[in-house]
């Protein structure tokens, strides 16, 4: 008899990343799972390649919190077997299913650690399980294919889903131009990724004649830029569901961290590295004054230097 299972994640890219363990486990578990996966609009662009969702179900926001009685309507006349409740919503609670877990923050442990204790005695690392047959566009992809032959690919993410998690944007121009200079780095391409809502905030960066700079920022999609970090070298960025595509795609991947906890956060994998700077996320934002609409970078006490030296150290590592 199949299993039907409902694992509602989140709305924002890298949670869901870090999640996707529980797709390959029930597949793993039951040969004939069905697994029903929630997400926002921007994870399901990437998440419905998929090959672990049988049905991806995207949840848009809508005013007033409609969006989860819309959601209830979607699922309430179905029975589950397992509600796999990561958003730590009442929205499990009024649907019919022999086996529930909700999701709460118990410990200090990293995100994928606290998701595998759900299920005792499971490594849930994230496994996307990619269908690459059915990505569509894949014109930068032979593009920078044919770049990869003479140049060492560097991928580049300076946003972030909010401007105090973002190192200040001269501090990467001044990172880039160090690395261009060292031996490591000869004959290297940066490309540069993210929104388009961002590329005003990183212009400078992308106007520096004088840096090998390839500007993907709001040209394409997640999938395509999955592809891209596979053909790559070493990923460099704020922590982001950019940084952790990225650690998914299996390439070394350095993370900077500043207001964000490191400890749960930092990318997922061997070959993956966070450098955060000398405070505290409650040294940043634990004071009264604290308002985060009102703040900018709070990253600038990590400095290039730290930065250079702790990338030099990690590069090395991985390709000596």
């Amino acid at each position: 008899m199949t299993k039907k299972v409902l694992v509602i994640s989140s709305n924002r890219l890298g949670d869901c990343i870090l999640s996707s363990g529980l797709n390959s486990f029930f597949k793993n578990k039951f040969k004939d799972a069905k697994v029903f996966f929630v997400c926002g609009p921007i994870p399901g662009d990437f998440f419905k390649l998929c090959k672990n969702i049988d049905r991806l179900i995207i949840l848009k926001k809508r005013k007033f919190s409609l969006h989860w009685f819309h959601l209830w309507k979607l699922i309430f006349f179905n029975y589950w077997d397992c509600v796999i409740d990561l958003r730590g919503t009442l929205i499990s609670f009024f649907i019919f299913t022999k086996t529930r877990k909700v999701y709460r923050i118990r410990s200090n442990l990293h995100k994928v650690k606290e998701i595998s204790r759900l299920f005792p005695g499971r490594d849930l690392s994230p496994n996307i399980c990619f269908n690459e047959k059915k990505v569509k566009n894949k014109n930068f992809l032979k593009l920078i294919q044919k770049i990869a032959l003479n140049k060492k690919l560097v991928i580049v993410a300076p946003s972030a889903n909010w401007v105090g998690k973002t190192w200040p944007i001269q501090n990467f121009c001044s990172l880039l131009k160090k690395l261009c200079k060292n031996s490591n780095f000869k004959n290297c391409c940066f490309i540069i990724v993210g929104p388009q809502n961002e590329k005003e905030s990183i212009e400078s960066l992308l106007k520096l004649k004088s840096l090998p700079i390839f500007d993907l920022v709001g040209k394409t999609d997640l999938a395509e830029i999955f592809l891209i970090m596979k053909k790559s070298r070493l990923f460099i960025g704020n922590d982001s569901g950019l940084m952790h595509l990225s650690a998914l795609a299996g390439i070394p991947t350095v993370g900077l961290f500043g207001p964000s906890d490191s400890k749960r956060y930092h990318p997922w994998g061997r070959k993956t590295l966070a450098i955060k700077g000398p405070k505290s996320p409650s040294e940043l934002m634990g004071h009264k004054e604290f308002n985060p609409k009102k703040v900018n970078s709070l990253m600038k006490d990590l400095t290039v230097n730290y930065v250079f030296k702790e990338l030099i150290k990690f590069y090395k590592n991985c390709y000596d």
